[in-house]
């Protein structure tokens, strides 16, 4: 059996049953939309019975490339979660998917990998993922045992070179096909956060000490949520350690604009805060950068606050500097933060 580890080199046909890596475990796939693949799977897990399968997609837009209908909120949760550990069924009113699909409802998911994501381009159709064990069979944690024990399932294998330690916590899986969200089976992802974030999202603003340009931020749009009643939570961060109080300065301009920001305090950025973020916004390019290199898997909800509301100029640090630069600074942090503020109530009405 050939086993690719570079994309370039796949050679892919239609009916194939291949095995691959998601990024969290190794799975048996096929496309999508081959009946002779997917009854092939049927028969190597031995389902007697019709149940749907998980479909992987490499883009959140292959969702309407396909017809596939979500509520908006729904699409915030791709934005948070996605690539991730997130199935969401969603409706599927073409039936686009009816060889793996349930009453014409579909779990998607776009993996964390993004060696799986290119093969997925590559051959240009979603593919469906599921585990290799049978039921009751403890999941496979090696190329090695799977290839001696169930090698004959497989017509090839796609699988980088490279690969993290693998988790025998599945996917959570979640209904998505009702404005009312629910469980269908805990997992990676504890259902009470993803719930938390679908009723209201947590925006994120990020500068380099969490001290003068990101608490102006945050306080300026908590304010502008507040007085509004939008369902959002509003944080910040930065790339230093916790527990440093806020700069004078940038207090002194908050308090200006009748702001009370004194009891603000640093928060450094760790993986749990990114997670639970639905959009991230930097004060620059750079820090940009920094924590896509950091958390590249969160690539769908990380912007410029500049980029996100339409400008095109970082936000310089006045650390260090007199007040009058915090005022134009804080002018700058806030034509834009009333952009994205009118963007935010666009979307509830």
């Amino acid at each position: 059996m050939k086993i690719y580890n570079k994309i370039s080199k796949v050679k892919y046909f239609e009916d194939a049953v291949f095995l691959h890596y998601t990024g969290n475990m190794f799975g048996v796939g096929c496309s999508a939309f081959s009946k002779v693949a997917v009854k092939k799977i049927d028969n190597l897990k031995k389902r007697t019975q019709k149940k749907g399968y998980i479909v992987l997609i490499p883009e959140v837009d292959w969702l309407e490339r396909y017809g596939i209908k979500y509520h908006p909120k729904i699409r915030r949760l791709c934005q948070q979660y996605w690539p991730g550990e997130l199935s969401i069924v969603l409706n599927d009113p073409e039936n686009s998917f009816k060889f793996v699909s349930q009453n014409q409802k579909v779990a998607f998911r776009i993996p964390t990998s993004s060696f799986l994501r290119e093969f997925i381009k590559k051959v240009g159709t979603p593919i469906i993922s599921t585990s290799i064990n049978l039921s009751g069979e403890v999941p496979y944690e090696n190329v090695e045992d799977i290839l001696q024990e169930k090698g004959n399932w497989f017509d090839f294998a796609v699988i980088p070179s490279k690969h993290k330690e693998l988790s025998i916590i599945p996917s959570t899986v979640i209904d998505g096909t009702k404005e009312n969200i629910k469980c269908i089976r805990e997992g990676k992802i504890p259902f009470s956060e993803i719930q938390n974030s679908y009723a209201k999202p947590l925006i994120l603003f990020i500068c380099t000490a969490n001290i003068c340009r990101s608490p102006m931020a945050e306080h300026y749009l908590q304010h502008l949520v507040d007085k509004n009643g939008l369902s959002y939570r509003i944080g910040s961060a930065g790339f230093f350690e916790s527990g440093v109080m806020i700069s004078e300065n940038s207090r002194i301009v908050l308090d200006e604009n009748d702001i009370d920001a004194s009891k603000h305090v640093s928060t450094q950025i760790n993986e749990q805060l990114i997670q639970d973020s639905w959009l991230v916004l930097t004060m620059t390019t750079q820090h940009k950068l920094y924590l896509l290199d950091y958390f590249p898997n969160s690539i769908n909800k990380v912007f410029t606050l500049s980029e996100f509301t339409d400008y095109n100029m970082d936000i310089d640090d006045p650390y260090g500097l007199d007040v009058y630069f915090y005022r134009e600074t804080f002018k700058k942090i806030r034509v834009r933060i009333e952009n994205l503020f009118d963007k935010l109530k666009s979307s509830a009405e």
